[in-house]
């Protein structure tokens, strides 16, 4: 039986609102395998959410409450991060950036990183940026679900792709970086445009 030291979900769980936890339900699935040493819920919050949503609780809390609500996970095996607005910054934050109570995903040798379907997709490319300069094993596992899977995600996902590219040493230092000074979602004061609006803007960036 194949074991692993973290089990990693680089959260979209609650992205469109929907609160029925499917990725959640399938790590808890998992984890009571007794195959994996941790589990670790990285993501904030997405870049184009309404401002309630912005001053709520990020997707990795609301997560994290449903997961140690369930009595299935041990506390002290369970940890998360909720810095995030995008899918890097789910891997990245947790390694630059990390919560002080927090070991960096680094740490862990083993990983597999669970996910919907429709978020697989970019997850895997990013993952493969981050991860680059690292000696970690990192495997996938998806469960059914949508995520933001459209035109302009995918106009997205080849812009950010082809901006990684031109990244010098592609570390996971370089690509945190890259993310603050030059992705929107992390601009000043971002939230406080309406999300068509952002959406507007996102959408011209991609374009050029």
């Amino acid at each position: 039986m194949k074991t692993y030291d973290l089990l990693l979900m680089p959260t979209g769980e609650t992205t469109s609102g929907d609160k029925s936890f499917p990725v959640s339900r399938k790590a808890i699935e998992l984890y009571e395998t007794g195959r994996f040493g941790h589990l670790f819920v990285s993501g904030g919050y997405g870049g184009l959410v309404d401002k309630i949503r912005r001053n709520n609780i990020s997707e990795a809390e609301e997560t994290k409450n449903f997961l140690l609500e369930s009595e299935k996970i041990p506390t002290d095996k369970f940890y998360w991060d909720g810095q995030s607005l995008e899918t890097i910054g789910n891997f990245t934050f947790p390694i630059v950036e990390k919560k002080a109570e927090n070991p960096s995903l680094l740490d862990f040798k083993k990983i597999l990183i669970l996910g919907r379907e429709g978020h697989m997709w970019r997850i895997k490319d990013y993952v493969n940026k981050v991860f680059s300069k690292s000696n970690n094993l990192i495997e996938f596992e998806t469960c059914p679900g949508k995520h933001n899977s459209g035109l302009q995600a995918k106009l997205y996902h080849e812009a950010i792709m082809n901006r990684l590219d031109k990244l010098e040493v592609g570390s996971p230092e370089e690509i945190h970086n890259f993310l603050l000074k030059e992705h929107p979602f992390y601009e000043q004061n971002w939230y406080e445009k309406s999300p068509l609006r952002r959406k507007v803007e996102t959408g011209i960036k991609v374009l050029n």
